[in-house]
């Protein structure tokens, strides 16, 4: 049976506090369907984007973004390929819902995910070849049962889910079941572990940016250095930290989103027009907007724009800046507003 050689050290520990006191918030603070869904959608943009990053993927997150959103764009078809596979796998792992993770669940994500962009006898089978720094492949099957047993078992029930997702996360890794794709694999198993636990606040974050952001740390903390090998302990205080951090974002958002509600909340629940949550995304990322600037940003008339952001100012979303003419600009009356668009 497998066990894993880690040990509980002071920072593993406050980490998993951290993390189980941000998932208690989030769960339990009201957030308007209308914001959350936004949330959400912003979310699976970031997931796609990263974790096809993470896996060499050329394209930038607007073209990943187009995709997801359904529309076509130039670019590599390989690129494109891998991230329509991303999102179907993605969409049959929230379908699975509470099923366990079984050998049929990885070969069948393995065939979502490398169709079209490997060779059919390798996809939906092991690794039959010697992988450099990986396990031997004739001990790839039985260590992958051994796995799932420990993590569906008794004997990993005194465990925290999130520290168990890093775990498998690490193991998968190392065991390199496929020729190709098995860092998809692995992650996303570990993510759909993470989501049984933590429920639609899953779909608020995404820890792939953590990795993707930290591409280099991420690998060596899994692979090792030429000079010595991967160390549990390392990874799981890594991983740790990367989720810290990005369910601790998730919390600050959602606790603002909660306080201001009734000044910006109820106008985003009946709904913003496109090209003003286009304005607000400009404002996020460049500090402010003028009025020529949302013209040319929206393809707008000089009337039209001024009436979405002045609509915008009416609904104490932004603050005007000046009083007329060319210095007037407008900008974010909510700092947490750049964390949510």
């Amino acid at each position: 049976m497998y066990q894993p050689d880690f040990q509980y050290n002071d920072r593993i520990v406050r980490l998993l506090a951290r993390i189980h006191a941000a998932r208690e918030i989030i769960l339990n603070t009201h957030v308007p369907p209308a914001w959350e869904r936004r949330l959400q959608i912003n979310n699976l943009f970031r997931l796609t984007y990263h974790a096809t990053s993470l896996e060499e993927n050329g394209l930038s997150i607007r073209q990943v973004t187009k995709l997801v959103n359904g529309q076509d764009i130039f670019g590599d078809e390989s690129d494109k390929k891998q991230v329509l596979n991303f999102l179907e796998l993605n969409q049959y792992l929230q379908e699975m819902e509470d099923e366990e993770i079984t050998e049929d669940t990885i070969f069948a994500l393995h065939r979502i995910a490398m169709r079209d962009m490997a060779p059919d006898d390798e996809i939906g089978k092991y690794r039959t070849t010697i992988a450099e720094g990986f396990m031997e492949p004739e001990r790839v099957r039985y260590c992958i049962r051994d796995l799932l047993e420990w993590a569906y078992g008794e004997e990993s029930e005194d465990i925290l889910p999130t520290l168990k997702a890093g775990i498998v996360l690490f193991e998968l890794y190392r065991m390199h079941p496929f020729e190709k794709g098995s860092c998809t694999i692995a992650t996303n198993i570990s993510s759909y572990m993470l989501s049984q636990n933590f429920r639609e606040a899953k779909k608020l974050f995404t820890i792939e940016e953590f990795f993707n952001q930290r591409k280099r740390d991420f690998f060596e903390k899994l692979e090792g250095r030429s000079d010595c090998k991967p160390d549990i302990n390392e990874w799981l205080e890594y991983y740790l930290y990367g989720l810290a951090l990005k369910v601790s974002r998730v919390e600050n958002a959602v606790l603002n989103i909660s306080r201001d509600y009734g000044t910006v909340g109820k106008y985003i629940q009946t709904g913003l027009k496109d090209r003003q949550l286009e304005a607000i995304r400009f404002a996020r990322e460049m500090g402010k907007i003028t009025n020529k600037e949302h013209q040319k940003l929206c393809n707008l008339s000089v009337s039209t724009s001024k009436r979405d952001l002045q609509d915008l100012v009416q609904k104490k979303i932004f603050i005007q800046v000046g009083r007329t003419g060319r210095g007037t600009y407008y900008k974010l009356r909510f700092d947490h507003l750049d964390e949510l668009i």
